[in-house]
This record gives C-alpha cells, sequence and structure tokens, in this order.
C-alpha cells in the first residue's frame, strides 16, 4: 500500500504561506488593540470631563488648579484640607477614588503614588515598562482652573507660576466663549524628559504638573519647540515639562476633552491663534474655520 503524505517541497510552500498569513495577522490583531486602548483613552477623557460636570453640580464650583479650596460637605463634616491639592484629586470621588480622597483629607497628605485608573492612558508611549504609580495622562487647561491663567495675548508668556493657583471657574459662567468651545482636558505624557512628566498630585509649579496651557504659543506644533501649541509625539529627549504643554500619543494629533464632555482630535494643522483660543474660555473671539 502507497502511503500517501506531504513532499518536503509541499512543506516548505505551506511553511511560507503560513508565515505569510502569520506576518499579515499580526499587524491587524496590533491596529486593533490600539484602537481598543485608543477608545479606553477617550473614555477616561469623557470620564474626566463628566467628573467636573459632577462636581459643579454638588459644589456650585469647579475645583481650583492647585488650592485648599474647601467643599461646603467636607466642611460640614467638620474636616477639610489643611494642605493644597490639585484639580485631579478633588475630582478623585466622581471617578470612583473617594476612599483615596479621603486619604488628602484633615492632616493627611494623601497617597501621591497611587494608581487612578481614570487618569492613565494605555497609549501613552512614555509610561512603557515603566511604573505608573502617581502618573497621569489627562492635563487640566490651567487657564480655565487658576485666576492667574488668564492671558490671551499670544506673544507673551503667562504670568509666573506659583506653588499656590486657586480658581473660582463655574459653569457655563466663566465660559463666555462656550463649552463646546474650550478645551478643559488633553493628553500628557506621564513620563517626560529626564526627571520630569505628569502625576495627579503634582502642583502647578512643578517639573510633574498635571496641567498644561500655561504658555502662550506663538508657533504650529513641533515636538522640540517651547513655544508649540502642543507637542506633537515628541521622544523622550524632545519631551518639555515647561512651559507646561500636552503632548499627543501619535503623529495624527492631540485627543482632547472638551467642557461640554465632547472628545475630539485636534490636528497639527490647528493655527495658534485657534489653539490660544479654544484653550482661554473668555477671549469673547470667534473661532476661525480651522476650528
Amino acid at each position: 500500500m502507497k502511503r500517501t503524505g506531504f513532499s518536503l517541497v509541499e512543506l516548505v510552500v505551506m511553511i511560507f504561506i503560513a508565515a505569510v498569513l502569520l506576518g499579515l495577522l499580526i499587524p491587524a490583531v496590533r491596529s486593533a488593540q490600539l484602537k481598543a486602548e485608543d477608545r479606553q483613552t477617550v473614555n477616561n477623557l469623557k470620564q474626566v470631563v463628566l467628573a467636573m460636570h459632577t462636581h459643579q453640580d454638588a459644589y456650585k464650583y469647579l475645583p481650583p488648579a492647585f488650592d485648599k479650596y474647601q467643599t461646603p460637605g467636607i466642611a460640614k463634616a467638620g474636616k477639610g484640607l489643611k494642605h493644597p491639592v490639585s484639580v485631579h484629586v478633588y475630582l478623585l470621588p466622581f471617578v470612583e477614588e473617594a476612599k483615596l480622597f479621603r486619604t488628602f483629607l484633615g492632616e493627611e497628605k494623601g497617597d501621591e503614588k497611587a494608581k487612578v485608573a481614570a487618569y492613565i492612558s494605555a497609549i501613552d508611549p512614555s509610561a512603557v515598562k515603566k511604573d505608573t504609580a502617581g502618573i497621569q495622562n489627562l492635563a487640566a487647561n490651567l487657564r480655565v482652573f487658576a485666576d492667574s491663567g488668564v492671558n490671551t495675548k499670544f506673544n507673551k508668556n503667562m504670568p509666573a507660576l506659583k506653588a499656590i493657583e486657586p480658581g473660582s471657574a463655574r459653569l457655563p459662567q466663566t465660559f463666555r466663549d462656550g463649552t463646546s468651545n474650550t478645551i478643559v482636558f488633553a493628553t500628557k505624557y506621564g513620563y517626560c524628559g529626564e526627571d520630569g512628566g505628569s502625576r495627579y498630585a503634582a502642583a502647578a509649579n512643578t517639573k510633574f504638573a498635571a496641567f498644561f496651557g500655561q504658555n502662550a504659543a506663538t508657533k504650529k506644533a513641533d515636538p522640540a519647540d517651547p513655544k508649540a501649541i502642543f507637542q506633537l509625539n515628541p521622544d523622550a529627549k524632545q519631551c518639555i515639562n515647561t512651559p507646561l504643554m500636552a503632548q499627543s500619543f501619535n503623529k495624527q494629533g492631540l485627543l482632547i476633552g472638551l467642557a461640554d464632555g465632547s472628545v475630539r482630535l485636534v490636528t497639527p494643522r490647528l493655527s495658534v491663534e485657534t489653539w490660544n483660543m479654544v484653550v482661554q474660555p473668555n477671549d469673547g473671539n470667534p473661532l476661525p474655520p480651522d476650528w
């Protein structure tokens, strides 16, 4: 009886075809994974903006950028913040982190190295194989949450940053340009340069500030330009801590959360003037067509 089977040539051909198919499949799987991670970042942006609105509903004001503002609920309970905290700390109870927020009350200084899932993006290129303890990727617009962050001049720097950045923002009163025309959060690298980045509990005047928008942009996006509107997917050496700047996680553009709760992608083709208008909540200028 004659045995049937594959010849050596047929086996080699089959292995070659399998390798080609596998080579085509892996990028497709990776692409699908990236899209899922993109959706996670978008969902987190929406969650943080919703948390901002919920804070407004509860206390009639938005949290300050970095201050020890005492909400009525905290004061009534006989507890207060004895030291300043960031806007991200204030929003903890509204992103399912009430227990973590309580560690910042009274004389406590809180767990500044906690991992807050709502503030972290899986597509942050700076955090690959690094510890994500304490870092955050959804930076707050300093021009919205700090009273000192008001400057509509495109050719001047913002006021000097202070250790305390109080704020009195309210919806919709201080958003004269409209909530759909004002950026409140944008993506930012968790690690930036050799000794900086973005941490959820850090002050605005530190190298780990959880903010963007302090710089008055004078040029279009460029990864190594400190006066750019935002850094377009910079590498570790190009990443700039200050002036406060957002960073996109890819070459397509920057993911932002608007005050109305929507999320969109800002392309690097956006003009400097338009960027400054959508970062500033109350300049009163109509937005150009490139928005």
